[in-house]
């Protein structure tokens, strides 16, 4: 479905818009498409603001060629882990993650990606503040603390996930310390 949705122009153009409110990005709306996966995105390299909401996306591999991408929608999808969104890392731009009310925390950590249970279990704690502050957290949340500690996120979006709650949103806010907005409130600095 993504292939055909991303193969022709006209196909393209009728989710592609502008928002206005937001210097005029280029957005594209692919939610409610029953999307199990992302494939060409070369098409896509200019989007700014991406909406795959109400899909059936298990990662996000593939999203790494979009350098430009600011804003990323993934709520109501079937993610499992944080491990599924490790190709977001790259994604330089990005300060806008949406993952709410997907499965993140329901299921154990998606170790299929890796050779052993966490990187940290053969290998020194990572020598940031976080990881010499937070070592048992940085170790139960792994794959979040690999994804979250290369973004440079403003807003993040977890609600609706098992790993929501208290120990995991002040774990966030260590991880990523310029987020303005968590779960929907804007914090307090």
């Amino acid at each position: 479905m993504f292939m055909q949705v991303t193969s022709s122009t006209e196909d393209l153009s009728g989710h592609l818009f502008r928002c206005r409110n937001m210097n005029n990005s280029v957005c594209l709306r692919l939610n409610n498409l029953s999307l199990s996966r992302i494939a060409s995105v070369e098409k896509l390299l200019f989007v700014q603001m991406l909406d795959l909401s109400h899909n059936e996306l298990h990662s996000t591999e593939g999203l790494e060629a979009m350098q430009l991408l600011s804003c990323l929608n993934l709520s109501h999808n079937r993610i499992r882990s944080f491990s599924s969104l490790d190709s977001l890392r790259h994604l330089k731009q990005l300060r806008v993650l949406d993952v709410s009310h997907n499965h993140i925390g329901e299921h154990s950590v998606d170790t299929t990606r890796y050779l052993c249970s966490s990187p940290l279990s053969n290998s020194e704690w990572p020598q940031d503040e976080v990881g010499s502050q937070m070592p048992s957290l940085v170790t139960k949340y792994w794959d979040a603390y690999f994804v979250l500690r290369d973004l440079n996120l403003k807003q993040l979006d977890i609600t609706g996930n098992v790993i929501a709650g208290d120990e995991f949103s002040s774990f966030v806010l260590q991880v990523a310390p310029k987020l303005v907005w968590l779960d929907g409130k804007k914090l307090e600095i």
